[in-house]
């Protein structure tokens, strides 16, 4: 290991010294001769190559205390292509899609303009990996993923892993202030007549958070009329309500477990199917975004999930296409 770590350095050496005196150019010459020796002799020589690449770029040279500026002032930017939603959006990113239509003032989620440049509430700040530091354990410790680390860092990327000392970018969340969601304590009547004027096709929110698992369509022969939707909280996912409306039915309901129905007014029903516990009751009503229970596996279920159905005039419409 110490023949190892003095070749790092003895290389490094190099580097600065052609860098200095000769220029970029022979900085690039140095490294590639460092290439050629004997790259068996490292136990990855894709870290190798990370080294070099992060010793030669200008902010990783720099002591952490000694940057210009730790955190970016200016958020992370996105660029709407074909096809893109906010949710599909979000989820890349770690963003709860409602929070990204709030910080970038969009009613319609639905209307997104395909070349529109999304601002993400996301800034990017710079931090040193410290011993024993990995992809993982430094994902875990921003509360992001491998993925977008990756992302935010081409070098990482393409070496694969980190170095101890290496400078990298990291996520950091910017304070989105959300509009208040309607409430019960309001009046009942209030939340009714705005639940049924609002009802539309661009008026639906998403019941909870997560992957879905299996879409509305065809399968095993049967029709799906609905989606599923799961993530890691698994049973401690609350259920929320897509929009406001009255609950008219919360109860056992034979393959689809402990269910939830609201009718939202001008013919629009959603279904909230295989929750482990139910919190409201028939007849109650709901705001949109109140709680209706939690995430479960009761009836004809093969795991945790939940499973949501979206009903115009009696009929089930594939809930993707109302969902922002």
């Amino acid at each position: 290991m110490a023949s190892k770590k003095a070749l790092v350095a003895s290389s490094l050496s190099l580097c600065t010294a052609s860098w200095l005196v000769s220029g970029q150019g022979q900085a690039v010459h140095a490294a590639d001769d460092i290439r050629g020796m004997n790259p068996s002799e490292w136990e990855d020589e894709r870290v190798a190559q990370a080294v070099l690449y992060q010793y030669l770029s200008p902010i990783s040279s720099v002591a952490e205390g000694n940057l210009a500026t730790k955190k970016e002032s200016n958020p992370l930017t996105y660029k709407v292509k074909r096809g893109d939603t906010l949710y599909g959006i979000g989820k890349v990113y770690g963003v709860d899609y409602r929070k990204l239509a709030a910080f970038n003032r969009i009613k319609n989620p639905r209307l997104l303009q395909v070349g529109k440049v999304l601002k993400l509430p996301l800034k990017r700040k710079w931090v040193r990996v410290k011993e024993g530091e990995t992809l993982e354990s430094l994902a875990k410790t921003y509360k992001t993923s491998e993925k977008l680390l990756k992302k935010l860092n081409p070098g990482v990327a393409a070496a694969g892993s980190v170095y101890t000392g290496q400078v990298i970018a990291v996520p950091s969340p910017i304070k989105v202030k959300m509009p208040k969601m309607g409430r019960e304590n309001g009046s009942k009547r209030k939340v009714l007549r705005h639940a049924s004027a609002a009802a539309g096709a661009s008026s639906f929110s998403w019941p909870v958070w997560g992957q879905i698992t299996s879409r509305y369509g065809w399968r095993n022969g049967r029709m799906h009329n609905g989606i599923d939707i799961w993530n890691e909280k698994r049973t401690s996912n609350v259920i929320r309500a897509a929009l406001g409306g009255r609950v008219i039915k919360a109860g056992y309901s034979n393959g689809y477990g402990n269910l939830v129905v609201v009718d939202h007014g001008n013919g629009w029903v959603t279904y909230y199917a295989h929750l482990s516990r139910i919190t409201v009751s028939k007849g109650q009503v709901v705001g949109k975004g109140q709680s209706l229970g939690y995430m479960g596996q009761t009836g004809n279920a093969t795991g945790v999930h939940l499973h949501f159905e979206v009903h115009r005039n009696g009929r089930p419409v594939n809930p993707l296409s109302v969902l922002p």
